[in-house]
Order: C-alpha cells, then sequence, then structure tokens
C-alpha cells in the first residue's frame, strides 16, 4: 500500500472533468444558457468533492505511517508470526507500513466481544500476507471483518461447528477469534483461517467467487484450472499434502491451497511444484526460498 498514489489523482482530476462537462451539458438542455452555468457550478463542486475524498485518504495514510511502529506489535509478530520471521528485512518493513494503513482504514468490529490491538494486528497481518508483494493493492473491496467470540453455524448462531470462517460477496469477513488465535500458534499445520477468509476475498470478482484468482490473464486462468482439477481429484484419493476441505469446489481449493502456500511452503513446492509455482508468481512471494536461507529442511 502506498500513501500517495498518482494514478488516484489522475482518477480524481478526470472524473473532476467529467463533472464539470456532464453537468454543463445537463445544465443547457435543461434551462439552456443559466443551466449551463448552473451545471457547471454543481460539476466544479463534485470535482472539489472527489479531490478532497483523494486528499484526506493521502493525509490518512501519511499520519498512520509518521507514527513509529508500536513496540508491542513488533513484539506480536516476531512472537505469533512465523511468515513475518521468514521476511527478507525490506518486506519485513512494508509489511508493518501495510499494517498500519489497513489498520487506520478498515472497520474491525468486535461481535459480543471486545477488539484488542493484538485482534486487530493478527487480522490485519492475515490480510497483508496476501498483497505484500502488491504494493499497489489497496484491500478496496474490504467492507469490514466481523470477529465472533465462536465458531458458529449457517444461522450465525455461537457454537456450532459449521464455520471458523465466512465471506460475504459484498465484503465483510467474519472471523471466530479462537480460530484465528489458533492460526498463529501452529505455523505449520496448513491451516490459517485468517488467510483463508482473506484468500476468498481476492477471488471475488464482481461479487462473484469461482475459485479463479483475479488478475491472472487468460493463460494462466486456464493453467490454473486445469491443475486445480488435477489437484483436486489428488485431494479426493488422500494423496495431496493439502486439506481435504479443499476437494469441496474450486473456490475453497483456491482457499486452502493459498493457506498451504503461506504456511506449508517446503512441502507445497516439493509435492505441488506447479501450483506453488502460479501462487508464486502471482504473490510476488517466495516463503520456500526464505526458508531456505533460514536453514529450514522438511
Amino acid at each position: 500500500m502506498r500513501a500517495d498514489r498518482p494514478q488516484d489523482r489522475v482518477y480524481a482530476r478526470a472524473a473532476g472533468v467529467l463533472a464539470v462537462l456532464a453537468g454543463t451539458g445537463l445544465g443547457a438542455m435543461l434551462a439552456g444558457a443559466q443551466g449551463t452555468v448552473a451545471g457547471a457550478v454543481l460539476g466544479l463542486g463534485l470535482a472539489r468533492v472527489l479531490a478532497d475524498l483523494v486528499g484526506r485518504r493521502v493525509a490518512r495514510r501519511r499520519a498512520a505511517l509518521d507514527r513509529p511502529f508500536p513496540e508491542a506489535w513488533q513484539k506480536l509478530l516476531e512472537a505469533r508470526y512465523d511468515h513475518y520471521d521468514r521476511l527478507p528485512e525490506a518486506l519485513r518493513r512494508r509489511f508493518q507500513d501495510d499494517v498500519r494503513i489497513l489498520l487506520a482504514e478498515k472497520r474491525i468490529t468486535g461481535v459480543e466481544l471486545e477488539v484488542t490491538d493484538e485482534l486487530r494486528v493478527l487480522v490485519a497481518a492475515s490480510a497483508v500476507t496476501l498483497s505484500l508483494g502488491w504494493p499497489d493493492y489497496d484491500w478496496d473491496q474490504l467492507a469490514e471483518v466481523l470477529l465472533y467470540p465462536d465458531s458458529f453455524d449457517r444461522d450465525y448462531r455461537f457454537g456450532g461447528d459449521e464455520y471458523a470462517g465466512l465471506t460475504h460477496p459484498w465484503g465483510t469477513v467474519i472471523l471466530s477469534v479462537p480460530a484465528l488465535e489458533k492460526s498463529f500458534q501452529h505455523p505449520d499445520d496448513g491451516y490459517h483461517v485468517g488467510i483463508h477468509e482473506f484468500a476468498h476475498l481476492l477471488d471475488m470478482d464482481h461479487t462473484h467467487f469461482d475459485g479463479i484468482p483475479v488478475g491472472l490473464d487468460a493463460v494462466r486462468s486456464r493453467e490454473w484450472v486445469a491443475l486445480m482439477d488435477k489437484e483436486m481429484e489428488r485431494l479426493r484419493h488422500r494423496k495431496s499434502a493439502l486439506d481435504p476441505y479443499g476437494a469441496n469446489d474450486p473456490i475453497e481449493f483456491l482457499a486452502v491451497a493459498v493457506e498451504a502456500f503461506f504456511e506449508i511452503p517446503l512441502l507445497m513446492r516439493k509435492r505441488h511444484r506447479e501450483v506453488y509455482a502460479i501462487l508464486s508468481a502471482y504473490f510476488g512471494q517466495d516463503p520456500a526460498a526464505w526458508d531456505d536461507e533460514r536453514g529450514l529442511v522438511l
């Protein structure tokens, strides 16, 4: 994430010009010369609003980045998050910046529980893990994260065992706090509910999930679909290192594969080399290579 993206200002200017032209044209059609002036004034007002929105976003992000990364957050990540530990130093600094920006912009709401700073950092770390290799990615589709005190059923009643997390196509992510904390306590089991649910959000294209990472070109998409079919068959026959839950459908396969990519990268590279290669190129990250540098072996 960047504090100031040039494309945002270009977009605001272009939208402002269109607003002025549209206002002028509509005013002329409705009320002649007087309408032209009134429409132009309204268009200018809208252009100013758009510019102000961009300016406030930049100011908010700069303010977040001007503050030092809290020492408590640093210690939490070092103690609880193995992926943060494996990151090269430059990416670790970017990780910290992205966490600060995400927490400054996104709502994290507790449902019958208090949202602590620790929980906020764990949520942000889950999302930032996926987008770290994309400096211009902003999680615009993320509307809110709801934290539940327990797992839940399809009617959202606590205590059910159907869901530890859920992602809605309108951008709301629900996470069970016990499941989230467990995900960080056990870094090498291939399970991480935060990564899993945010991976679903990456799969969302115009409120639709299909199991194909958004942004893959046509060639890579066809390659992914063919590979996914083969890997899901391996899952059904218990010949895979991935969680069997990934055999349910293409949507769950993607989320499970992404979990494993970040949780057990050495095993993924060894037993699912093609899946690992596509995800490594897609995310712009190579966690297995970073584990090699740490001297880790299977």
